[in-house]
């Protein structure tokens, strides 16, 4: 008995694989749409205040070139240290003005990273 033999004598197994089918493209479709998502279209496209903190100069950045440089740093980010500062001859040095705003990143790449951290070691 084939697939389509099946779902021919119970159709109820096509509709509830096309319910959740639905059910998680309304999710996805809400959830990209969500301005709050900290990797939404919005806000990673928003331009951030950037910090040296051993300057003190500042510079605007887009947010998704900041969590692109951070991603790839190797190793967990310390709150205390950040991007690259052209005003600190490249030492990580560069931090988001808003503390809460910082620290919210910070531990989003942090989850981030120990998420494919995890996945790695698990074989996915």
């Amino acid at each position: 008995m084939g697939v389509r033999d099946v779902l021919n004598s119970k159709p109820w197994i096509a509709w509830t694989v096309a319910l959740l089918a639905v059910g998680v493209a309304v999710l996805f479709y809400i959830r990209g749409n969500s301005q709050s998502a900290p990797d939404s279209m919005d806000k990673l496209s928003q331009m951030v205040t950037i910090r040296c903190t051993e300057t003190g100069q500042e510079w605007e950045m887009n947010r998704g070139q900041l969590m692109e440089l951070l991603m790839y740093q190797p190793g967990m980010i310390d709150p205390t240290k950040g991007i690259p500062s052209k005003f600190a001859e490249g030492r990580p040095t560069g931090v988001i003005v808003d503390k809460g705003v910082w620290q919210e990143t910070v531990k989003y790449v942090n989850d981030m990273k120990n998420l494919v951290k995890d996945r790695k070691h698990a074989g996915g």
